[in-house]
């Protein structure tokens, strides 16, 4: 009597029976598959606002000025805005002006770029008269990042920007290859002030 009784709890005890299928666990759906990773697509970077027409959007402004002369520790004066009197392309472009007391000085904009399929920087410069003095010289920079930022030596200076009446459009060889940087600004070797006026910096 006391064997069937023990006989009859073990038996309502009993585990469920296993399936078959040994991928069927409890709480699995056999008809949910892995998640898949596929790396992020990230878009090349190409200059931006290169006209001038979002303020300074897009670039950050360099400088490498002397000191001022007689004045320890004081670089000379200068300054980066934009303009409305004078555009090669679209409402405004960008003025710079260097105190030249120094007989030296470089300042531009700059800009992180994929420069991997372009051949060519061009950049257009107003001037208001012709002459034969050298008072300002368009500076260009294209290639690596710096680890310690752009010096004047890094930038191209072959133009003088009083070389003409106008606008004119200059241009330079790119032989970088991938992420770099852009730079656009001028540089002066006379003793004055100076202003210079700089538009539409493309790639090309």
């Amino acid at each position: 009597m006391t064997a069937a009784l023990v006989a009859g709890c073990s038996g309502s005890d009993a585990s469920p029976a296993e399936s078959d299928d040994p991928t069927d666990t409890p709480g699995s759906d056999p008809t949910t598959e892995p998640p898949t990773t596929e790396p992020p697509t990230t878009e090349p970077m190409t200059l931006a606002n290169g006209s001038f027409e979002s303020e300074l959007d897009g670039w950050t402004i360099g400088k490498d000025l002397p000191e001022k002369p007689g004045e320890e520790d004081e670089k000379v004066d200068s300054s980066v805005e934009l303009t409305g009197e004078q555009a090669s392309d679209g409402e405004s472009a960008l003025r710079i002006f260097i105190d030249g007391s120094a007989d030296d000085g470089t300042v531009w904009v700059q800009q992180e770029v994929d420069l991997s399929e372009v051949s060519t920087l061009a950049v257009d410069g107003y001037s208001e008269q012709n002459s034969f003095n050298t008072v300002l010289q368009v500076a260009t920079y294209t290639g690596p990042v710096p680890e310690d930022g752009l010096v004047e030596t890094d930038f191209d200076r072959e133009h003088s920007l009083w070389d003409h009446e106008g606008w004119k459009s200059y241009e330079y060889d790119v032989s970088h290859d991938g992420t770099g940087l852009v730079a656009v600004g001028l540089n002066i070797i006379w003793e004055t002030g100076a202003v210079g006026i700089l538009d539409n910096v493309r790639l090309e």
